[in-house]
């Protein structure tokens, strides 16, 4: 599939010329993407699949700013010229089409490219060999945890991307993912939860790699028996508490309450934003806390330059409680009053690029420690910390929300609504579970009562980020555990 992109050099060239003889600026944006995907419950293999799609998108933009986009599912050269006639065609009707105008983009070109060793090893995937590893994996954690039902699904993706555009950018790129997830669900008499974990790596074969396999099962072990207990918990009471979540509820917090407000396509009608531009340097939280969005590489969500063929910046959302950067691309940022993050992201070459987050994070000044791993820490060592932290003397009792199992957010008024996978209550006595509620509240707020952090940062949260119908990975996280002030505005239970 590199080969099929590398290939286009030819294609690509008499586009850009086309364009150039047109009067128009273009971008085009040709992928290539494989995946293979396996899901196993009970034993037996309930699915499994390898799927390819190939194709290309083409975008022009006229000396009045007008734009039209198309796409087809195939790299032939000449449907590739006779689409480019008809997106140029379009957009010198848009006067008549009663269509917006935007700005014509002026950008430094940059040739580059960006392709990790060893993706061969994507196209030799061999689903059988996949599917009695998945059972093997099963039948291990239900031997560990009988009683509860397990489903383990695997998935491995090479997404390969090449952007060229008229002013002599050209950029390749290629994402590989691969995630191992195991899904756990416990029923008792009233009530049915299930608990879901995963691992991510880069490699395709993650399900025989010893570190990551291990970190897996014990993973699944963990949600096997928090399912398993779950029906039969009390729930928490509902109102404002003491709180501290995970790594993983913290990536949910930045990513849907802060980066979705910070994406400049929305500022229009965001809380950052007044009549259009983002209030930079307006406090929004407590001067220790920062929220950080950037591509790290080998990550699920890593993405090194835009599906505009901009390099993706580092974008401090937030620095010290006061905003700095928003989300931006060519077409965004000067009317948003934020400089260019290249952060556009389509999920396939059928879309239009959007603004989107890659890896985002919470980061807090001066965490307090905890030593090892985050995978050593369940309830009682939580409350250990805040034991040795003195934090009980400030309040004697706190609600750690652990894990996040997705929610949303009104970018609008800045209310966020999430669920956990559990709650427990920790106090000096010791620790009780209770079922999982919405953690809700103002995100403002929020970020104004986070005071204290513990451990080093932990970035792999995992997971896909839905905006205007498309679907892209997403990740982040932030120190092993925040801890919350009460706030009247933030709460457990919803309103």
């Amino acid at each position: 599939m590199i080969d099929e992109l590398e290939s286009l050099d030819e294609l690509g060239a008499e586009l850009v010329r086309a364009a150039h003889s047109a009067g128009v600026a273009l971008i085009w944006r040709a992928q290539s993407r494989t995946t293979s995907s396996a899901l196993v419950r009970g034993g037996r293999t309930e699915s499994s699949s390898t799927t390819s799609v190939t194709g290309h998108g083409i975008q022009v933009v006229t000396d009045g700013g007008a734009t039209a986009l198309g796409s087809r599912d195939d790299l032939r050269p000449d449907p590739a010229r006779e689409l480019l006639g008809r997106v140029i065609r379009v957009a010198g009707a848009s006067p008549g089409l009663g269509l917006h105008r935007g700005g014509r983009w002026s950008l430094e070109p940059v040739q580059d490219r960006r392709v990790p060793a060893g993706l061969a090893a994507f196209h030799r995937v061999d689903l059988h060999a996949v599917c009695r590893r998945l059972a093997e994996l099963e039948s291990t954690i239900g031997g560990r945890v009988p009683g509860v039902g397990l489903r383990l699904h695997y998935r491995a993706e090479l997404d390969a991307w090449r952007v060229m555009r008229s002013d002599g950018t050209d950029v390749l790129f290629a994402m590989p993912r691969c995630v191992l997830t195991a899904r756990a669900t416990g029923e008792g008499p009233d009530s049915r939860h299930g608990v879901g974990v995963s691992v991510f790596h880069s490699r395709p074969e993650l399900l025989w790699r010893e570190r990551e396999t291990d970190l897996f099962l014990r993973s699944a072990e963990k949600a096997a028996r928090l399912a398993r207990d779950l029906p039969d918990a009390p729930p928490h009471p509902a109102g404002s508490f003491p709180l501290i979540i995970d790594f993983a509820l913290a990536k949910g917090l930045a990513h849907e309450a802060f980066g979705h407000a910070s994406e400049a396509d929305g500022f229009r009608s965001s809380i950052l934003a007044s009549d259009g531009r983002f209030r930079r340097q307006e406090r929004v939280g407590a001067d220790h806390v920062s929220i950080i969005d950037e591509p790290l590489e080998g990550d699920h969500a890593w993405q090194p330059y835009s599906a505009n063929g901009v390099l993706r910046s580092r974008a401090v959302l937030v620095r010290n409680g006061r905003l700095e950067d928003g989300l931006s691309d060519p077409w965004s940022a000067e009317p948003g009053g934020v400089r260019l993050t290249g952060a556009a992201r389509a999920e396939s070459f059928h879309h239009a690029p959007q603004p989107r987050m890659s890896n985002i994070r919470i980061q807090v000044r001066d965490p307090l420690p905890a030593p090892g791993k985050f995978e050593e820490y369940g309830p009682e060592q939580v409350r250990d910390l805040l034991q040795g932290a003195g934090l009980f003397e400030r309040h004697p009792r706190w609600a750690f929300l652990s894990g996040y199992a997705g929610g949303q957010v009104n970018t609008a008024s800045g209310d966020f609504a999430f669920q956990c996978k559990a709650i427990y209550r920790l106090d000096r006595d010791g620790v009780s579970l209770c079922k999982p509620a919405i953690f809700s509240g103002s995100m403002l707020d929020a970020l104004e009562s986070v005071r204290e952090a513990f451990g080093p940062l932990r970035l792999d949260a995992i997971g896909h980020c839905g905006k205007w119908g498309q679907s892209v990975p997403s990740s982040g996280g932030s120190h092993y555990f925040l801890a919350f002030d009460p706030h009247p505005a933030v709460r457990i239970g919803g309103r």
